[in-house]
């Protein structure tokens, strides 16, 4: 019997118009009556995904920020900060680049930080609401509030290429730092050591599970390391080819609710 389901959020459970399909918690309500634990794994920051599951907040698990924090009925249970040293090293790494299509957001436990001049690309005003509710600009690290802890930098391409544009630019800094492409248009950057993978190993630990009572879905390469910490580990159709290679299984794709089909389908055989 399974005892945690974990699924990353856009290109996974969310469609390419970052909508959920219809019945998503009513599936959810059914695998915690069931005693089943359901996590949100994903890139996103924990501001962003308590606003967006608020209304269930106490019925599921947030790991977000690729693993940096991990968040049981809206309380911490681990979180995972950057040396600032490390963040001043990455910003002026990217500054350094002069690709104005580049725009780093630094994101914090209370805030997330934008730059006001020196990183000057604009991202649309519907993925800066969804993403990061909670926002603060700043002109220079300097105003970087002292006392705020970073979780992760974020940086979008807004030419859709982060691969060439930005990891395979800050990929010399790996070991300092865990950097993970999470999509055509974003890389992330965490504490070296930490991924979505070593999130839901803690979370089995919690919940004295095996891989054999895990199950995951995922489609992009900062989906990779939880996918092998699962038997159950779902690829999504339109998931990137690494992600198919390290998966079991196989999903519909986001755009036709893989998720939801896969956890209808459990929750009918499993009566």
């Amino acid at each position: 019997m399974l005892k945690l389901i974990a699924t990353d959020m856009d290109g996974t459970l969310l469609n390419d118009a970052k909508e959920m399909p219809e019945n998503t918690f009513e599936i959810i309500d059914q695998l915690h009556r069931r005693g089943i634990v359901f996590a949100v794994a994903s890139g996103r920051q924990h501001l962003s995904l308590q606003k967006l599951y608020n209304e269930i907040k106490d019925d599921i698990m947030i790991v977000a920020g690729n693993g940096s924090i991990i968040i049981d009925k809206g309380e911490i249970i681990s979180i995972e900060t950057m040396n600032f040293k490390i963040v001043r090293e990455i910003v002026e790494t990217v500054e350094q680049l002069q690709m104005p299509n580049l725009k780093v957001i630094i994101c914090g436990l209370r805030s997330d930080y934008m730059f006001e001049d020196n990183i000057t690309s604009v991202m649309p005003e519907y993925l800066v609401e969804s993403h990061f509710p909670i926002r603060t600009i700043i002109k220079t690290l300097d105003d970087f509030p002292k006392d705020e802890q970073v979780l992760q930098i974020s940086i979008n391409d807004s030419e859709f290429n982060s691969q060439k544009n930005i990891y395979e630019q800050l990929k010399h800094l790996e070991g300092k730092c865990h950097i993970t492409v999470s999509g055509s248009e974003w890389v992330d950057i965490i504490n070296a050591g930490v991924n979505k993978g070593t999130a839901i190993k803690k979370l089995q630990e919690m919940l004295d599970a095996d891989p054999v009572e895990t199950m995951v879905f995922g489609d992009e390469l900062n989906d990779y390391e939880m996918m092998q910490q699962a038997y159950y580990s779902y690829a999504m159709e339109n998931a990137v080819p690494k992600i198919k290679e390290v998966s079991n299984f196989t999903a519909p794709s986001n755009e036709d609710a893989g998720v939801i089909k896969i956890l209808e389908n459990f929750l009918a055989i499993t009566k």
